[in-house]
This record gives C-alpha cells, sequence and structure tokens, in this order.
C-alpha cells in the first residue's frame, strides 16, 4: 500500500536538502524529545514517529544545529500572505500547511550561514510577511509533513486532528537571497557596533547600581538615570528594549535576584506599559528571565552566538518551574 506519510516526509526532506536532522517529538506534559538523524534514519524510524504521533504527541523537524545550514523558517502565513511570497523574491524551497489555513515556508538562502545572520534574515522575512516573530530565529522548528497536528483547539467535531500537508518541495534558493543576506549581515554589523557602545556606557553606569537588597528608592534613581544616559546619547538609535535587557544584565552581575530584577523593569522602565501594553507583565517575564539565563551561561564561558537563539526557551522553562 501506498505510505503517504513517508511520501511526504521524504518530498518534504529533498526540498530542504540538509545532510543532517533534527527531529523533535514534542509531548504535552514531557516536553520535547530531540533525534538527530540523516533522511535516511527518518525514513528508518516513522513507524514509531507515526506511534508517537498517534499517541497523542507533535513531530517537527529543522536543520540540525550541529550543521551549517542554508535554511530559514518563516511561520504562521495565511494563504494570501503565501502568495503573495511564493510570487515574489523569496519563493520558498518547501511549503507546509500545518492546520486549514495557516502554513509554514522554508526559505532557502544562496549558501550555508552563520546563525546569527540567519537569525537577522528569520526576522526581516518575518516583518515583512506578517509571519511570526516568536518563530524567527536561526534554529526554530517546523512541522514534519505527513503527520497529524495535535493541538486541541484543531480537533474537529468528529473528534480529528488536521494533518500536516505537504504544499510544494522545489528545494531551490530564493531569487532574492543574496541580497537579503548581504542587508542582514550590514545590519548586524550597525546593530553590533551600537550594543558595543551602549554596554560600555551601562557598564560605566553600572559602578553606581546600588547594591543588593538597597532601597528601592535609589535602585529608581539609579535605573532612571541609565535610561536617560542612553537615550540622549544615542538619540534615535535608542533601543528601549535593548536598555531594559542591558540593564536587567547588570543587576544579576551586581547580585539582584530574578524577582529585584522583574520588579525594577516593571517598575522604573520609562513608558513600559505604553510600549508593552497587556503583554507588560510577560515582556517583564522575558526579559529579566533572558538576562538571567545569559548571565549563568556567560559566566561559564558559552558565547552569546552560541545561545541567542536559545534563551527565549530556556527563560521561559525557568518561569515554568517558578510557577
Amino acid at each position: 500500500m501506498h505510505d503517504r506519510t513517508r511520501s511526504a516526509v521524504v518530498r518534504q526532506l529533498r526540498g530542504m536538502g540538509c545532510a543532517l536532522y533534527e527531529v523533535g517529538v514534542r509531548h504535552a506534559e514531557r516536553g520535547m524529545l530531540n533525534r538527530e538523524w540523516t533522511e535516511t534514519e527518518i525514513v528508518h524510524a516513522l513507524d514509531w514517529l507515526k506511534r508517537q504521533n498517534v499517541g497523542g504527541c507533535d513531530v517537527y523537524v529543522r536543520p540540525a544545529r550541529s550543521a551549517t545550514s542554508r535554511l530559514v523558517l518563516v511561520d504562521d502565513l495565511d494563504p494570501a500572505t503565501l502568495r503573495t511570497l511564493q510570487a515574489g523574491a523569496f519563493a520558498a524551497a518547501v511549503t507546509v500547511q500545518t492546520s486549514p489555513g495557516n502554513y509554514q515556508a522554508w526559505i532557502k538562502l544562496d549558501a550555508d550561514t552563520p546563525a546569527d545572520v540567519r537569525r537577522e534574515v528569520a526576522r526581516r522575512l518575518a516583518r515583512e510577511f506578517d509571519a511570526d516573530p516568536n518563530s524567527a530565529d536561526s534554529a526554530h522548528f517546523g512541522r514534519l509533513a505527513g503527520f497529524t497536528n495535535r493541538k486541541p483547539h484543531h480537533v474537529d467535531p468528529t473528534g480529528r486532528s488536521p494533518y500536516v500537508l505537504l504544499v510544494s518541495y522545489n528545494g531551490k534558493p530564493a531569487a532574492g537571497a543574496a541580497e537579503l543576506t548581504e542587508a542582514a549581515r550590514e545590519a548586524l554589523a550597525t546593530e553590533r557596533e551600537q550594543a558595543q557602545r551602549m554596554a560600555a556606557h551601562v557598564q560605566q553606569e553600572a559602578r553606581n547600581l546600588p547594591a543588593a537588597g538597597a532601597a528601592l528608592k535609589n535602585l529608581a534613581g539609579w535605573y532612571r538615570e541609565l535610561w536617560n544616559g542612553l537615550k540622549a546619547h544615542f538619540g534615535t538609535d535608542f533601543d528601549a528594549s535593548r536598555a531594559d535587557w542591558m540593564a536587567a544584565v547588570a543587576m544579576f552581575r551586581k547580585g539582584y535576584e530574578f524577582a529585584a530584577v522583574a520588579d525594577a523593569i516593571a517598575t522604573h522602565s520609562p513608558g513600559i506599559h505604553d510600549r508593552k501594553g497587556s503583554g507588560t507583565a510577560d515582556y517583564v517575564t522575558r526579559t529579566a528571565g533572558k538576562a538571567e539565563i545569559w548571565h549563568e551561561l556567560k559566566a561559564q564561558g558559552v558565547g552569546y552566538v552560541d545561545v541567542a537563539d536559545n534563551l527565549l526557551s530556556l527563560a521561559k522553562g525557568r518561569a515554568a518551574s517558578r510557577a
């Protein structure tokens, strides 16, 4: 009998064109189980993957993080936006329908590209096509076609989950890949220069940071001075979210605990409720949580580029354990 799952998987993987993949099997309670496999190994594991899927697990795939890659995922596209993307300079190598009316596109660049450049490319594509910004990183999982989407809100009245469908799989690099990659490299160079200047300013101001446990009014004064100094120094290049992030990192370095850092951002970051609205609490938790994880990893000698894409998921895990 024709195995439609096997056919969809093989075609998607050949469209992606990687030598090595990472397959993720996510259980609702136990989280994600990752396996690094070749195309052949994935095909050999199909019966096991089917059993996991029938048992309620979702099945994902991405290029292996241990190898170089030229793929970027654009997530959460509606049919009209997907048509626009496919008709332009960033037509996808692979497109997948993850649920009725919702699509993912794997954009192939013209050459293997470092993780930080792929991350910037993903952000640019997400902005241009109004895609999910939370999926715009260098190593995001996409769904593997041929399995069902087990998210509860997709279950139909008969109790069935929709299949993830392979829509296209030409495997070709996007026509505008080279220009997009170059623009991303230039933006990163500018961003690094700005970040270095901001970091130097924060390091200087951190000398005046009250010791952990100091009176809140002293901390409020420090935060305000830091913020106003950065804003005056960088003018139109000032980035409020980066200022909060750097303040949080400085506080962890000074010995502050997570709760104090989160409270400082929520209480003292100027205009935070106007900037973040109903998402303020989530923003505060994410910013303080990522800064906490980064502070710990940096102390272990880990480089920022190596962990940047994982900080948010690690912070979310830490937040869940605190709940």
